[in-house]
């Protein structure tokens, strides 16, 4: 019997393109000697689609890897899902022997491609990574030990959005400090969120309903959606904003034509405004949920969904004396204000996309808990 665990630096949350170290710690707890007979470790990535409502062509998946690298170990076939990426796997050791009590260190790494899609679990589609070790002892079957990552992805991003690298053409010059991938990627998610003010109309028939203000361009998991409203001649009694993320299939992998749109709803605030001239309202982003991004399967995209209750009110309540007989002359000792019992009202729904990227890792990692360690026994 020899415990097993396996760890991932780094906090379980990695960029594409980020270098994943892996350490394999081996225990053999009995006063025995033991012996295995191999062990591989390696990263891959599994879809899972709801079949109902899409279909996938395991071939002809633009994120498969070569059928080399798929068919170079079995730890890609992981329960039922399509693997569409597997890193090539690295052996760890061959015919170990464990003396009593002893314990045994490996380590081994690998990099998710820039071009694949972030973990992302949705209501048809869902992606996932994993960290896969096997291992084997003499005529025994292969043992499996998962531990789930996960990955984010900033669409665009590619290594050469970095400054270009100086070619030096003699071995005496000075050599320049190697550019990092990882702060090439967050210097593009902070170029996207800086502010930038923006503004929308929200129009009706009857005039101006209301000015909808946004200080940014994008926003980073995690943030604030600081939202502006500077209402206009249309009067305003209520409004409501959602925080939605919308999920669409292709058209061509869809099962059903026209397959509606899934929304998930993450935040909620509503505003009594009547008589209000301006306000704002605030609208927080999730850690654990997706950027925007798109794929030849699915487009996820974010929006801010207002429901305005629009009224052609002109004022709010009325005078009564107190024989309750409605006052149209001069306001007297013995009359009060009373507010209106019921207001006829009109609902105007309007949509506003926004863009949200990534943030820091190691952000997302301290905040939103993620597993790093997975143990097992063989």
């Amino acid at each position: 019997m020899i415990d097993v665990q396996l760890t991932v630096d780094g906090g379980g949350v990695f960029i594409v393109g980020q270098t994943i170290k892996c350490v394999v710690t081996l225990h053999n707890p009995t006063d025995e000697p033991d012996r295995l007979a191999w062990a591989t470790g390696q990263i891959s990535g599994h879809l899972k689609v709801d079949e109902r409502r899409v279909v996938v062509a395991r071939e002809a998946h633009p994120h498969t890897t070569s059928p080399a690298s798929l068919s170079s170990s079995s730890l890609t076939r992981h329960g039922s899902n399509d693997g569409f990426f597997s890193s090539d796997p690295d052996i760890l050791f061959c015919d170990l022997e464990m003396p009593p009590n002893s314990t045994k260190v490996f380590t081994f790494s690998g990099t998710v491609p820039i071009h694949l899609p972030p973990s992302y679990r949705g209501s048809y589609i869902k992606y996932s990574y994993l960290v896969l070790v096997g291992l084997q002892r003499v005529n025994r079957p292969v043992s499996l030990i998962s531990l789930p990552i996960r990955i984010i992805n900033l669409p665009g991003i590619s290594h050469t959005n970095g400054p270009p690298s100086t070619v030096k053409d003699h071995p005496f010059a000075k050599k320049e400090p190697t550019i990092n991938f990882e702060d090439i990627f967050m210097d593009k998610v902070q170029s996207l969120c800086c502010k930038k003010s923006r503004s929308f109309e929200v129009k009706t028939n009857a005039g101006l309903v209301c000015v909808v203000r946004l200080s940014r361009s994008a926003y980073r998991l995690g943030d604030p959606i600081e939202v502006g409203l500077e209402f206009g001649d249309v009067s305003c009694v209520q409004v409501t904003l959602k925080l939605q993320a919308m999920e669409t299939i292709s058209p061509e992998h869809e099962t059903i034509p026209e397959t509606d749109s899934r929304f998930t709803t993450h935040d909620v605030t509503t505003i009594n405004c009547i008589h209000t001239a301006s306000t704002s309202a605030s609208l927080h982003i999730p850690l654990n949920v997706v950027n925007s991004f798109s794929t030849n399967l699915v487009l996820v995209r974010w929006q801010v969904y207002f429901e305005f209750l629009i009224s052609q009110l002109q004022s709010s309540g009325e005078l009564v004396d107190l024989g309750n007989t409605l006052v149209s002359g001069e306001i007297g000792s013995d009359c009060e204000w009373r507010p209106l019992q019921s207001v006829p009202v009109s609902t105007l729904t309007w949509e506003m996309p926004v863009r949200v990227v990534p943030t820091i890792p190691q952000y997302i990692a301290t905040i939103a808990w993620q597993r790093t360690q997975a143990k097992d026994t063989v």
